[in-house]
């Protein structure tokens, strides 16, 4: 049902409480704020706009179903309908003043995401009613929006965007082969090995906006894999010190012995090659890490020692698998703590067969991560002092 809007030409629907109720109970699956909201106001806009544009205008039209928003909505603001050989894109918000529309960059920058035509949606804050304040074309928002970079966002001044959403469907009648998109720069192709490393990475707990955290070409290029969805569900592997240190096996972390077991000499001249006491314990993991002039495995290791006082002294190396290799110049070895700030950092230099991490104490239940990183390529290892 229709009501009274702030402006005759906007558009005004109120929404039922079938729909708020509904909106309210999707919360409980969203595990930050941001995504609460996302998903509150996305869904309300979905329900109410949809059968409303089915009954007035297009009765085929439905909500673009190679993603589920619901994943969506987890991560990046907006909804995407199918209308004929169209797209729409809600973008709803909760704030009174509609002075531009901001879109992620998402929606406008990934070449199968990107729509026809984005709407701006006004949502009460408690999702009693919406207003369809305006919309603008692909191409619009592209060439003449701004665009923020901390936000990753475009926006357009609602000036340039027009207020009256029948206009949009008398557009389509008179000129169904409208320009409306931009040219799409073409996204990279990553390599399986770097997707895995990368969800691992973005999976983290500290990390509270995934969609930020890489370079927006990356970040891009992983929504256009079709298993994108899957890694989001993905639980981070923890790496318990206190059990590597007892000597609990695992599917990872190996003695270099049984890393190395092929090849007994290179063992026992690799353990020879480190500095360590009788008490300590040593594990090691191998990384495939892509370089230019094509992958080379690493040896990641950990050297464990107790001290007198019960707690964990951590030594972390990096190496190249190979004695004759050297380890890829400005390879990086970072030690991150749970919130996600860096608190040690090192950089491979010309010939270096091996850095190190400072000594570092661990106490009880702390958490941390080692991160690997080159370029774009980043393998990071969610570890624990339990």
């Amino acid at each position: 049902m229709s009501f009274s809007s702030h402006t005759p030409t906007q558009l005004g629907l109120e929404v039922s409480r079938e729909v708020q109720d509904f909106s309210w109970r999707q919360l409980q699956f969203c595990t930050s704020a941001n995504s609460r909201w996302n998903t509150f106001l996305n869904q309300i806009c979905l329900d109410t706009f949809l059968p409303w544009l089915q009954a007035e205008y297009a009765p085929q039209a439905q909500v673009w179903t190679d993603v589920a928003h619901s994943n969506v909505w987890k991560l990046v603001n907006g909804t995407a309908i199918i209308m004929d050989t169209r797209r729409l894109i809600l973008i709803p918000d909760k704030n009174v003043e509609t002075r531009e529309l901001s879109v992620p960059q998402e929606w406008i920058d990934i070449p199968n995401w990107a729509g026809d035509y984005y709407l701006g949606v006004e949502v009460s804050p408690d999702g009693e009613w919406l207003r369809v304040w305006g919309y603008a074309t692909h191409e619009q928002i592209k060439n003449q929006g701004s665009y923020n970079s901390e936000e990753r966002t475009y926006c357009l001044d609602a000036n340039l965007m027009v207020e009256d959403i029948s206009v949009l469907w008398v557009v389509q009648q008179l000129y169904p082969t409208e320009v409306t998109q931009a040219q799409i720069a073409p996204l990279p192709t990553l390599p399986d090995t770097q997707v895995e490393n990368l969800w691992r990475r973005l999976i983290n707990p500290s990390i509270v906006n995934p969609r930020l955290e890489l370079p927006f070409e990356t970040w891009g290029a992983l929504l256009t894999r079709p298993d994108w969805q899957e890694h989001l569900h993905q639980t981070p592997n923890i790496v318990s010190l206190r059990e590597l240190f007892e000597g609990v096996l695992t599917n990872t972390w190996q003695s270099i012995e049984a890393l190395f077991n092929q090849e007994p000499n290179f063992a026992f001249s690799f353990r020879q090659g480190i500095d360590t006491e009788q008490t300590s314990i040593q594990k090691a993991k191998l990384i495939d890490l892509p370089t230019k002039q094509g992958n080379q495995t690493l040896v990641l290791m950990l050297i464990l020692t107790e001290e007198t006082d019960g707690r964990l002294l951590v030594r972390v190396q990096l190496h190249a698998k190979e004695r004759a290799q050297y380890l890829p110049e400005q390879a990086k070895l970072e030690l991150i703590s749970a919130s996600g700030e860096i608190i040690q950092s090192i950089t491979a230099r010309n010939q270096d067969n091996s850095i190190q991490l400072k000594r570092f104490k661990c106490p009880t239940n702390a958490q941390f991560s080692l991160q690997v990183s080159l370029d774009d390529f980043c393998f990071t290892e969610n570890c624990v002092e339990t």
